[in-house]
């Protein structure tokens, strides 16, 4: 998809970006101990270059804290605890709260017995799931996160939403490489892109959205007068993504006691977390070991014409987080800093200062 044509990126400091969102959070009603964690939840996000959970997330969190639809101070329960398994109710938080408590219990719990599992209800979502994996990769474990979101796709051959983008995310431990982080939806974009790209005035590849009709659509307004996402895999293998919608949403939802399917268009989603700990099939750090030569193995493949290296999932936003980080900037686009500056004149909130013209770092 196009970057949107209205304006250049602004380069602004991600510790100056960083304080804006979080001075954003608490104007919506969080404390500081959740505030902070989601606003650095949408930083990673821009330091690895993923717009459409980055920045451009205030203008649709703002509008699901002020409706209500999101609970800025939530209270994060127990419903049922095991030795091996956690259910927790999220009380309508987003981010942080069940979430990361879900995964941080997976990845203590899984030292002390292999592999674990723990699932929260009512938690509207991760927002990005990514981070929670890498946390657990980080710790030496192999960490599973997913979750289930209002109806967006379609089923193979249907014209209305049944499951949401619904998207699952791994994180693998190595010693010499940065983690493997796979953080993917199950259909064939985000819904953010598609928002993006319709705010910006652009374009979507043909087979990404789909009209009211079930047909195929180059128009990004079209997912939102009626339209939907096709599955991951669209046009040619659409069951594939279909077939993980569904266990994404068998996971979360019907396994937490929560709402699944066209149910979550009514309230809170729900999550879904995993963690193994190698240690117990392979001691001394062999797994993270093993790891490295695998990663080798497939980096040392012969690259074709146009391409000049294989990259590994997670190795290239690292990459461009460790740039952004050095040059201490980050380029925002014009359509994601709209829908900051509309937010933060709402809740009187100073915006970050910007250049046009700061280094030039990838976006």
């Amino acid at each position: 998809m196009a970057h949107d044509p209205h304006g250049p990126d602004r380069t602004v400091a991600p510790g100056e970006l960083q304080r804006c969102l979080q001075r954003v959070f608490e104007r919506l009603g969080l404390d500081g101990e959740d505030a902070g964690p989601l606003a650095g939840l949408l930083l990673d996000s821009e330091l690895r270059g993923h717009r459409d959970h980055g920045v451009a997330a205030v203008g649709i969190l703002g509008d699901f804290y002020r409706g209500g639809s999101l609970n800025p101070r939530p209270q994060v329960r127990v419903v049922r605890e095991t030795r091996g398994a956690l259910l927790l109710h999220g009380d309508r938080g987003c981010g942080p709260g069940a979430p990361a408590r879900a995964m941080q219990w997976c990845i203590d719990r899984a030292r002390e017995g292999g592999g674990v599992a723990a699932a929260a209800l009512d938690a509207w979502q991760l927002l990005v799931a990514g981070p929670s994996v890498r946390r657990a990769a980080e710790a030496g474990v192999v960490g599973f996160a997913c979750t289930n979101f209002a109806p967006l796709v379609a089923p193979p051959g249907g014209r209305s939403a049944v499951f949401g983008t619904n998207p699952l995310a791994y994180g693998l431990p190595t010693r010499r490489h940065p983690p493997v982080v796979l953080d993917m939806s199950t259909s064939t974009s985000s819904m953010q892109k598609v928002r993006l790209a319709a705010e910006g005035g652009s374009t979507v590849p043909e087979g990404i959205v789909l009209d009211a009709d079930g047909e195929a659509a180059v128009d990004p307004q079209a997912l939102f007068a009626g339209g939907s996402l096709a599955p991951l895999g669209s046009p040619l293998v659409p069951h594939k993504g279909f077939g993980l919608a569904l266990l994404v949403d068998a996971l979360t939802g019907v396994l937490s006691g929560g709402r699944f399917a066209r149910e979550v268009e009514r309230g809170p989603a729900a999550c879904f977390f995993a963690a193994l700990d190698p240690e117990w099939f392979l001691p001394g750090g062999e797994f993270a070991a093993r790891m490295d030569e695998q990663i080798d193995q497939v980096k040392a493949t012969p690259v074709r014409a146009g391409c000049s290296e294989i990259v590994v999932p997670g190795e290239g936003g690292e990459r461009l987080r460790q740039q952004r980080i050095a040059q201490d900037s980050i380029p925002i686009s014009d359509a994601s800093w709209r829908l900051l500056a509309a937010r933060c004149e709402e809740l009187d909130v100073a915006l970050p200062g910007f250049r046009s013209d700061g280094p030039t770092v990838p976006s």
